[in-house]
């Protein structure tokens, strides 16, 4: 009996899916544990065996064979063949939805009988018959499993338990969490043993070896945090070794207990980079399989970064770094809370995250509400899924602080000794009276002594100005208006050895970015924000300001319009004042933490009842359902649309011919709905052949030196065409 179309049989493919749970088995063992059974590796086993069983019907082995399209779904046979052997619902379950969810196999049971009242086609008991049964037992005993009968079993009470409100009411938390680890981990034995995907690597105790194997001598929050077996807080200055604090709690955790890891980062430019080092053998764990990345621009960085192996498509390499294989994914805070919104997917994303290790770097950092739902989100996973947390800020105000403990219950928090504290002198403030347009001079003069300068605008139409007008052979410019190819080349020069000596850039470049700058000029922000910024300067261990040094902080006052859309006016203009009185002192952290407590006003984490409301929202997601309605209120949180600049379609096109569609995609460029809205003249749709949607171009001149502009394309005539 054939289970896929290239030949291979039903018995290679159930064989092909059992190597995988023993792969889980050791990946996840918190599953047994999670289950409230003994029997979940068992009841997993059987899932197995049995759910393909429907594809021996004569209708899919000729399908197989390639002949007419079968339209029966063999879950549903699979199903009544499992509930001839067990009454247990969470296997029968699992096998049923290992492909649809329950309103539509309901649906297809309607069609079904309909069919049998109509038209005397295929419904269940021809499937029934047309299933050898004696092949059946002698399939099932070859896995030591005994059947006697193969009858037609009723399925819709339980298809209805999970479908109608009220009786999702009666199912409890424990009935609910086994049936989404079950089916689950059914799903994800079937998608890796399909593609072909064998192992599930585990992080080991050697991949640890570059945090010991260093000619520097660890701090000692440092060892306070690889010693530390639980939930924890490290709050130190930035370019203090936080990312080896996180990475040395990690494996005391794993020593523990083996679990998925996520590394939460904001920006993409930080994500690719913390990738890049920690799969790297210098500063990571030296294999590169062990570690994936999650983001709205993922493929086009999977794509420059992974290795292909031979007969593995881009498609593969992005469906590893989705699925459950890598041990330790660099992610944005959305690809987790995504599965508290019931995207499609919820189930695996909540088996993967059973049990598993969450580093947030500056949690604190996105808005105020995605800062809440996060909270409360790990609370709700520390409680349920004993997930472990490490949250780790350089500049966050006590009072947030505070909350974190309070809410996930954390019992340690860590800090730098006194004499590390006292040591670190690495930045001198000076405010300059003026907008950044007008240090232009000031910085041609740094540039000009061979200083090594990073320049941070507020927006990009600023950052843009600023790079085109400060003469430096070698400069690179970094926001969010280059499209995927540009802006990954110049992650990659920015994270190279010779870093360029002029950086100009945007909000993208504050946390995490691995960079050692002489001196930054930025138009002003909140504190949080410009410490972050500050902290790609006199990053380096043997980096230190003497107290008659200059300044190597500089900071623009003039606080504008465009800078109030983007940040609280307020918070930049008390930031501005505390500065003043700290003008040319060396800041240490003590002075850092007060004036983050005086300028920003703490706020009730659940002044309005977001919490309750929140928690509702996940203890009532259940399985084998969709949440339509939920997705949507998820992605309409993003700010993005996907537009091709009038000055590429003819490099496009050409891609697009020779196949490289993905080539083709790196092309496109994400604006805000708000600049879409406003370049509505500008913008126009076409089709191309081979792609199958519409796309938006738009007539705004774009370079991959400086991105895409305001500027309109200069030939109207050529605009016309285009439009």
């Amino acid at each position: 009996m054939l289970a896929k179309s290239d030949g291979l049989s039903l018995k290679e493919h159930t064989d092909d899916l059992l190597n995988v749970a023993k792969e889980l088995k050791t990946a996840l063992p918190i599953l047994k544990k999670l289950y409230k059974i003994d029997t979940f590796w068992e009841d997993l086993k059987t899932s197995i065996v049995f759910h393909d069983i429907g594809k021996g019907t004569n209708g899919f082995q000729e399908l197989m064979r390639g002949g007419e399209k079968y339209r029966f779904r063999h879950e549903v046979i699979s199903a009544i063949i499992a509930k001839n052997y067990t009454d247990n619902e969470i296997i029968i379950n699992a096998i049923l939805a290992h492909h649809k969810n329950f309103k539509k196999i309901k649906e297809l049971l309607k069609e079904y009988e309909n069919n049998k009242k109509y038209y005397q086609d295929r419904w269940i008991e021809k499937e029934l018959k047309e299933l050898n049964c004696n092949w059946v037992k002698e399939f099932l005993l070859s896995y030591n499993i005994k059947l006697e009968k193969c009858e037609k079993q009723d399925l819709s009470d339980i298809i209805k338990k999970w479908t109608s409100r009220r009786a999702k009411k009666k199912i409890s938390e424990i009935e609910k969490f086994q049936n989404i680890f079950l089916s689950a981990t059914l799903s994800i034995c079937d998608h890796n043993a399909s593609a072909g995907i064998k192992n599930i690597p585990i992080i080991k105790e050697n991949n640890f070896d570059f945090l010991h194997n260093t000619k520097y001598k660890p701090y000692h929050h440092q060892i306070v945090s690889w010693n530390t077996k639980g939930n924890a807080l490290l709050i130190a200055p930035t370019g203090q070794g936080k990312t080896e604090s996180s990475l040395g709690w990690l494996q005391t955790q794993l020593q523990n207990r083996q679990g998925r890891a996520f590394y939460i980062l904001p920006f993409t430019a930080s994500i690719n980079a913390m990738t890049k080092r920690v799969s790297s053998s210098e500063n990571g764990f030296g294999n590169e399989e062990l570690v994936g990345l999650l983001h709205g621009k993922a493929k086009f960085f999977i794509d420059e970064y992974y290795e292909k192996k031979d007969g593995q498509s881009l498609k593969d390499l992005i469906d590893i770094n989705k699925k459950i294989i890598k041990p330790f994914k660099v992610v944005t805070p959305f690809q987790i809370l995504k599965w508290a919104f019931g995207v499609k997917g919820f189930e695996k994303g909540l088996t993967e995250l059973a049990g598993a290790y969450l580093i947030f770097d500056e949690i604190h950092i996105y808005d105020r509400e995605l800062f809440r739902r996060m909270l409360f989100f790990i609370e709700w996973l520390i409680d349920k899924l004993e997930v472990k947390v490490f949250i780790m800020t350089a500049t966050m105000p006590s009072f947030m602080q505070e909350h974190i403990k309070a809410t996930l219950k954390i019992e340690q928090e860590i800090r730098p000794d006194k004499k590390l504290i006292d040591s670190i002198q690495r930045h001198k403030v000076k405010l300059l009276e003026s907008t950044i347009e007008e240090q232009k001079d000031f910085i041609q003069e740094k540039i000009d002594n061979e200083k090594t300068v990073l320049v941070v605008c507020n927006t990009v139409a600023k950052a843009q100005e600023m790079y085109e007008d400060i003469e430096c052979a070698d400069k690179i410019l970094l926001h969010s208006g280059f499209n995927g190819r540009d802006r990954t080349q110049k992650e990659k020069s920015i994270q190279s050895e010779t870093k360029p000596q002029l950086l100009v850039g945007t909000q993208a470049i504050e946390v995490s970015l691995d960079i050692d700058y002489d001196l930054i000029v930025t138009e002003p922000a909140p504190l949080d924000a410009l410490l972050q910024r500050f902290g790609r300067v006199y990053r380096g261990k043997d980096r230190k300001l003497k107290k008659d040094d200059e300044p190597n902080c500089f900071v623009t006052t003039a606080i504008e319009k465009a800078h109030k859309k983007i940040y609280d006016e307020n918070l930049i203009a008390n930031t501005l004042n505390e500065l003043k009185d700290i003008e040319k002192t060396v800041i240490n952290e003590d002075i850092v933490q007060s004036l983050l407590d005086r300028i920003y006003e703490p706020f009730e984490l659940n002044d309005d009842n977001l919490r309750e409301e929140f928690r509702e929202y996940l203890d009532n997601l259940y399985p084998f359902n969709v949440y339509e309605d939920r997705e949507e209120e998820f992605f309409s949180q993003f700010d993005g649309i996907e537009v091709l600049p009038v000055e590429l379609e003819d490099e496009f096109k050409e891609f697009i011919q020779n196949k490289k569609y993905l080539e083709a995609e790196k092309l496109f460029v994400s604006i805000s709905k708000k600049r879409y809205m406003a370049n509505q003249d500008r913008i126009t749709f076409f089709e191309y052949e081979g792609y199958k949607k519409v796309f938006p171009k738009i007539a705004l001149k774009y370079s991959s030196e400086i991105g895409l502009t305001n500027d309109e394309v200069d030939d109207i005539d050529k605009r016309n065409n285009y439009l």
